[in-house]
């Protein structure tokens, strides 16, 4: 509105023509400038503008977010778990602690988990080992493995033991091992926790890690070395394999 303003008092004050034609253009370029600057920095804005109101509001909004969580734990004590857990991932956008993501994984222990839901993983991380989190941790693994990261892969291997002792805690580490090939990276910086596990691997999931290990023997010659030999011993004669290693 100020531009506005700028460029119709500079186009009624101008005295000839040509000075109302430049008091247009101006006006005009001001306007598309201020535009494509507003669209550049409009996060930047919003980030800032949120700075101010969390630093004036802060006693406020917390107030508000530990509200918030009662409500929440009072609908878990009712056993409204979608409500509970709905009101806690909100929460989770604002409040990363460990008590929301404990919070959040009980209630997702009582839903059917689909792979048209919209689930979330790297958010639940806890700070130690949680029993409900590698629960959950082992359906998401089936059902959606593209969400297991680096992230998920450093808490496994630094928990490992204790996942490994769980129950079913040898297939939820092949499972995460298998959710690995997605992407070559994992597998040349997880390879040792990856070699631990192919004996495990369907064969989808070993055809994957042989495509993904071709021309990479010197980085990882264990893995490849182990990989090779799996694939000789059970598809010697298989084409799809033929070649890769």
């Amino acid at each position: 509105m100020i531009v506005f303003a700028i460029s119709l008092v500079a186009f009624f004050l101008a005295d000839t023509f040509m000075q109302m034609i430049a008091s247009a253009l101006a006006s005009a370029a001001l306007v598309i400038g201020y535009w494509l600057l507003s669209r550049r920095y409009s996060s930047a804005v919003e980030n800032r503008l949120l700075h101010q109101m969390l630093m004036t509001e802060n006693q406020a909004i917390r107030e508000g977010l530990l509200l918030d969580i009662e409500n929440a734990v009072n609908d878990l004590k009712l056993d409204d778990f979608k409500s509970a857990y709905e009101k806690l991932r909100e929460i989770g956008y604002l409040i990363t602690g460990n008590q929301v993501k404990v919070l959040k994984l009980m209630c997702l222990s009582h839903f059917i988990l689909r792979s048209d839901m919209d689930l979330e993983l790297a958010t639940l991380i806890p700070t130690g080992f949680e029993p409900d989190f590698v629960r959950y941790l082992h359906e998401v693994s089936k059902i959606s493995p593209q969400l297991v990261r680096r992230d998920v892969l450093d808490y496994v291997i630094k928990h490992r033991k204790a996942i490994e002792d769980f129950p079913d805690g040898r297939e939820t580490l092949a499972l995460i091992a298998g959710a690995a090939l997605r992407v070559k990276g994992y597998v040349l910086q997880y390879h040792d926790f990856i070699a631990d596990f192919i004996e495990a691997f369907p064969r989808n999931r070993l055809l994957r890690l042989c495509r993904l290990l071709q021309g990479s023997y010197s980085e990882v010659p264990a893995l490849y070395d182990q990989a090779k030999d799996k694939v000789k011993l059970k598809y010697d004669f298989d084409p799809e394999f033929q070649g890769l290693l």
